[in-house]
């Protein structure tokens, strides 16, 4: 099995999302053997005029091996050979970090991840297990909700867009509270996160 793990935190492994992610993989290795991609996104660049001009060029002439053209065909290529993705990120302000908003803007790509019709856009990927592990200092889910949340809606639309529709989020809301309660939080969603997976991909 080949998973994909995009960690988007900038405590990278010493966050707490990258710990869910971790579990997550002690447990696959255990039901599968596994082939781990990991990305660090914090590094991504941004989408360059070679990337811009590339969707707006009329003719296939611009060169694949440019700038961050280049990037975005690595970084598709890698998310099309996955069997399994694992996205762990923070909150930053109600929605995504610049970084993830990054690769998905290298990998969210008209012509080669989905087309545009008559009728909307059509999804050229073939769907899999996208596993979102969220982390927040606030709450923004269930009846204890104290600030927006525009994180999950954007993921779960951008990535439709191209055919990723088994998206599941498990959360550590709440990071900004005592250190022994959010290791309790991160427990329980380790704990949540290895029981879906063994009778999900078992």
């Amino acid at each position: 099995m080949k998973i994909l793990v995009i960690n988007c935190s900038p405590q990278q492994l010493a966050s707490s999302t990258y710990s869910v992610a971790q579990a997550m993989i002690d447990q696959l290795t255990d039901l599968h053997e596994l082939n781990i991609d990991m990305l660090d996104a914090t590094g991504l660049p941004h989408i360059d005029s070679d990337y811009a001009n590339s969707l707006c060029a009329a003719d296939s002439t611009h060169d694949l091996n440019k700038g961050s053209l280049a990037i975005s065909d690595r970084l598709i290529c890698s998310l099309e050979r996955a069997d399994l993705v694992i996205i762990a990120s923070p909150m930053h302000n109600y929605s995504v970090p610049s970084c993830l908003k990054s690769w998905l803007d290298h990998v969210v790509r008209a012509g080669k991840t989905f087309n545009i019709t008559a009728t909307g856009k059509q999804a050229l990927l073939a769907d899999k297990p996208v596993y979102v592990l969220v982390s927040s200092g606030g709450v923004f889910s269930g009846e204890a909700a104290y600030q927006p949340d525009f994180f999950t809606p954007y993921i779960k639309a951008i990535l439709a867009t191209i055919g990723l529709n088994r998206v599941l989020f498990f959360t550590i809301e709440g990071t900004a509270n005592r250190t022994d309660l959010v290791q309790q939080k991160i427990a329980d969603v380790q704990r949540r996160v290895c029981e879906h997976l063994a009778t999900a991909l078992a």
